[in-house]
């Protein structure tokens, strides 16, 4: 389904249930993820062609990141519980949508460990 987003509202939160999936056609979604006496850390901006929102693959399916659009931003969302159900009917397709999650996973998982090393080396958070 087509959905949009202006500037500054939020996608979701940290911890919200995780049921939806989404392509970004338009815009830019920036991720972040709150770190104790820290606060908020900005950890990648997506746009045009990202994946956003993959913890509706995994249990316990809540969100592990914010996020939210920086500019107004147009996208399709998948609902997690259909994608889960195609997935175990159609091997192939669950095979290949795990594929590319996976490289999505990697991403924010560099992007969290450089930002985190740079919070820790320097103190300096400028948004990316």
């Amino acid at each position: 389904m087509a959905t949009q987003f202006e500037a500054g509202q939020w996608i979701f939160r940290q911890g919200d249930p995780a049921n939806r999936f989404y392509l970004i056609l338009e815009g830019k979604v920036l991720i972040e993820s709150e770190v104790k006496e820290r606060g908020m850390i900005p950890i990648r901006t997506l746009g045009p062609g990202d994946d956003l929102a993959w913890a509706w693959l995994f249990p316990p399916y809540y969100m592990h990141f914010n996020a939210c659009a920086i500019e107004p931003t147009r996208a399709i969302f998948f609902y997690g519980t259909r994608l889960r159900e195609q997935c175990e009917a159609n091997h192939e397709l669950g095979y290949q949508l795990m594929k590319r999650i996976a490289q999505v996973v990697i991403r924010n998982l560099n992007a969290t460990q450089q930002r985190l090393l740079e919070c820790n080396d320097s103190g300096n958070l400028s948004k990316r």
